[in-house]
């Protein structure tokens, strides 16, 4: 959980991530039919966003399907309801995603063509109608970007040695909390007016890896450069390596929550 109680964004991506692993394995397609066919799959891009606060004592459940196949890409959709504990009254449904996997061979580290035996076992041969993928996460000007840097650490990364897909959440996260300090609004001066922003929508595109030990820069500006505390702000970030490549991009979606006053309660969502 995070500073106010709610599940952290990158533990929930986490869980849709799992969810996927469960579903493959499921269709006959584990680590060990993965490994002969020296195969894998990555996140290419990730759409989130959540409708109400997800806490203590919640129930949930992550429903998942295939929406379509690629040659070497394949969009997955995911639903996350949930059963409220500690008699608290929220929706049923707590998120919607999808994600955009691409197929790599292990060896060469690239993209690959799917396995005609994975069409027929994973997709029902086809995959179904091929859907239209979002335009880009768009990257105007930058006016006055904030700069939060992070080191790539051994937790952050995967049983690829890749910085784990849900990681880039909280370097989102940490990034954008340190421009509203910036500003004069940080988690000290959020919690005094009982509260804070926390991220309710993002759209993330991995572009490139980032090995341990690198140092990375994430940098954030406003899409309404004349914020001010107390609005609703959405952020443009651009994660980059220390040689200036890009690593991701992203936009996010903010909302405010109000803290519990019971410790180990659910936020209180006033939108």
């Amino acid at each position: 959980m995070d500073i106010l109680g709610e599940l952290k964004v990158s533990t929930l991506l986490g869980f849709l991530e799992q969810a996927a692993i469960e579903a493959s394995a499921d269709a006959g397609f584990d680590p060990e039919r993965y490994a002969s066919l020296k195969g894998v799959w990555l996140v290419r891009r990730t759409l989130l966003e959540k409708f109400s606060p997800v806490g203590g004592g919640d129930q949930l459940s992550i429903s998942t399907h295939i929406a379509d196949l690629r040659r070497a890409r394949s969009l997955r959709n995911y639903e996350v309801s949930r059963k409220s504990g500690y008699g608290n009254r929220l929706p049923a449904l707590a998120a919607r995603a999808t994600t955009d996997w691409v197929y790599c061979n292990v060896d060469r580290g690239r993209p690959a063509t799917v396995p005609d035996e994975m069409k027929h076992g994973l997709f029902g041969g086809t995959g179904g109608e091929r859907r239209k993928r979002p335009p880009a996460v768009e990257m105007p000007p930058e006016p006055e970007a904030a700069s939060f840097a992070a080191r790539v650490q051994p937790s952050h990364l995967d049983h690829m040695s890749h910085v784990n897909n849900a990681v880039w959440a909280d370097f989102l996260e940490d990034a954008g909390l340190a421009l509203f300090a910036e500003r004069g609004f940080g988690i000290p001066e959020m919690l005094e007016r009982g509260g804070a922003l926390r991220i309710r929508a993002l759209d993330v595109e991995y572009l490139d890896n980032a090995g341990i030990g690198e140092e990375i820069v994430v940098r954030t500006w406003l899409e309404e450069p004349d914020w001010r505390a107390g609005e609703v702000p959405n952020l443009r970030q651009v994660i980059e390596g220390p040689d200036g490549r890009r690593l991701a991009r992203a936009r996010t979606e903010w909302v405010w929550r109000n803290r519990p006053q019971t410790l180990g309660g659910i936020p209180d969502d006033p939108v």
